[in-house]
């Protein structure tokens, strides 16, 4: 890996991408299991019956897959503990077998009013196999600055 990068080698506009991941069945059935056991996401014949062709993630699975299709960026920063204010927009359910990529574009930036930081605005989109989008997330980045 090439050295990380600092909030100063960032731009506004600037694309990363995120690791793919395969939505596992026997995962997400017991996430959902534990955590969202409403029928669309334990039970094909009630997602079925709700219009869906199989079972679907639960949204809080789906969000923590976004943040394991986020970590190839997160490791190539010099990244602070941040991310207050996360929005959230489910766009897509998604499906056992689903190949989720994550990319995140830089929205906007500015220095930390702590010396040594700057915030990143950014937008994350997760995407499934045929390039639609699942879900969306705004958020802001700690980086640590080069001086």
């Amino acid at each position: 890996m090439s050295e990380k990068l600092y909030y100063d080698d960032i731009k506004v506009g600037d694309i990363f991408t995120g690791n793919s991941l395969v939505l596992d069945r026997a995962r997400m059935l017991e996430f959902a299991a534990e955590f969202d056991d409403q029928p669309m996401h334990l039970d094909a014949d009630a997602a079925k019956a709700m219009g869906f062709k199989d079972v679907i993630a639960c949204g809080a699975y789906t969000f923590s897959l976004s943040s394991g299709a986020s970590t190839k960026i997160w490791q190539e920063w010099h990244f602070l503990p941040s991310g207050l204010g996360i929005e959230v927009s489910f766009m897509l359910p998604l499906f056992a077998g689903d190949v989720l990529t994550g990319e995140m574009e830089i929205t906007s930036k500015r220095l930390s009013s702590k010396p040594g930081k700057g915030w990143l605005a950014n937008c994350f989109t997760l995407r499934n196999q045929d390039g639609k989008v699942a879900l969306i997330t705004k958020s802001n980045s700690l980086l640590l600055t080069r001086s």
